[in-house]
């Protein structure tokens, strides 16, 4: 963990400047330029908060991406979302006293630290901030039950395709390489299946052409296939 500084002091983290907070308007943005926050860059593997350790702070990501994830009594992993850049995470703390998950960077990221109570601060002045932010947390929750619904209702290649084409969505036109930052592994603990599924489908998709893989980069050549994958009981 690196917290940035000017001249011995931590330095402030540009938060209005984030799309998300772009819908409040002006006089919201010179409000939110008077929260405390702070910059830190982390390195890939490195905890950003854990499960079970007081909630003091919530996170804007501005680079990279970030894993949320629960240990199983078993010791096993389970990833229940990937935070990209501009996205808000940690919101415990506005609802419960500690962290029911984990945050770490798939990669090397930069992120915003607000405190919790500084931001209550500012919700009380200005109540146009918990609204935003509770809208971000109900998204979440139908973020969540989509999954849910995949996880018990799609075969294994129906999770993988469906995954693969809302990473893939966010890619521009004009570049149809995403980054692929999660592991094989990663992305069996996301959809709920073995490495090896996922190794398996990978592999087969390759040799049939439906997709390409370089430099933790992916491309799908076939999208309409990959739909028609994805929605095969439909």
């Amino acid at each position: 963990m690196h917290l940035q500084q000017n001249n011995g002091q931590l330095k402030p983290c540009p938060v209005h400047e984030f799309a998300l907070f772009a819908e409040l308007g002006d006089a919201f943005s010179e409000a939110l330029k008077a929260v405390d926050s702070d910059i830190i860059e982390y390195n890939a593997g490195e905890t950003i908060y854990a499960a079970g350790v007081s909630a003091q702070h919530i996170y804007l990501l501005r680079e990279g991406y970030v894993k949320l994830f629960k240990t199983t009594f078993s010791g096993k992993d389970q990833i229940i979302r990937v935070v990209k850049a501009g996205e808000i995470f940690g919101f415990d703390g506005l609802v419960d006293i500690r962290y029911n998950h984990s945050a770490v960077p798939l990669k090397r990221a930069t992120v915003c630290r607000i405190a919790v109570d500084k931001l209550d601060a500012l919700g009380a002045r200005r109540p146009e901030v918990e609204r935003l932010i509770m809208v971000r947390c109900i998204k979440e929750l139908q973020h969540a039950d989509e999954r849910l619904l995949e996880l018990g209702a799609k075969r294994s290649d129906e999770r993988l395709a469906s995954f693969l084409l809302a990473w893939c969505n966010t890619t521009s036109s004009a570049s149809r390489w995403t980054p692929l930052v999660l592991s094989r592994l990663e992305i069996a603990q996301l959809l709920g299946l073995t490495i090896e599924t996922v190794s398996r489908l990978f592999a087969q998709w390759k040799r049939e052409g439906l997709v390409e893989e370089r430099q933790q980069a992916i491309q799908i050549m076939d999208r309409n296939k990959m739909k028609q994958v994805a929605d095969s009981q439909a």
